[in-house]
């Protein structure tokens, strides 16, 4: 169920945002580094355990606000992590919806006011597969708080 939810939501972005008449050129391409910060609920026990990790990616985002990210960096405890979404732009705002592959989560995440060097981002994470397995790390779900600073950006 939870997967035939996201698939729709996925599809429902890709096919309100296509243009039969026009090839979507780029709006814009940024770079940045994030710093995140948050906690994983650990189903075994019931513990609440914290994390952190630096990563490093891309976002673009064409003419109709459809938007491509991706990211990679090292996390605590995990080592290493990384997420690949697909979202839209609404104003100022930017909503992603996506899937963290180590450890395994799906996720939504938002985008809050932008400064000069960058802007705050908050993301909820959910693992569909059971929490005991290895791709998990043994979490079951993520709560994010991050910023992101701006390397290059592109309008």
């Amino acid at each position: 169920m939870k997967k035939l939810l996201l698939i729709s939501l996925l599809t429902f972005f890709f096919f309100n945002n296509i243009d039969a008449q026009e090839i979507s050129r780029e709006k814009s391409k940024n770079s940045f580094v994030e710093w995140n910060f948050g906690v994983a609920y650990m189903t075994e026990d019931d513990f609440i355990f914290p994390g952190t990790s630096v990563l490093w990616g891309g976002t673009y985002i064409n003419e109709n606000n459809l938007i491509f990210e991706y990211e990679a960096g090292f996390a605590l405890p995990s080592l290493v992590t990384g997420k690949l979404g697909i979202g839209k732009k609404f104003n100022n705002t930017k909503v992603i919806v996506g899937v963290r592959p180590f450890p395994f989560n799906l996720y939504l995440q938002s985008s809050f006011t932008k400064g000069k060097k960058g802007y705050w981002i908050t993301s909820i994470e959910f693992n569909p597969l059971n929490s005991d397995a290895s791709l998990s790390f043994q979490s079951k779900a993520i709560l994010n708080f991050g910023y992101r600073w701006y390397i290059l950006k592109n309008k």
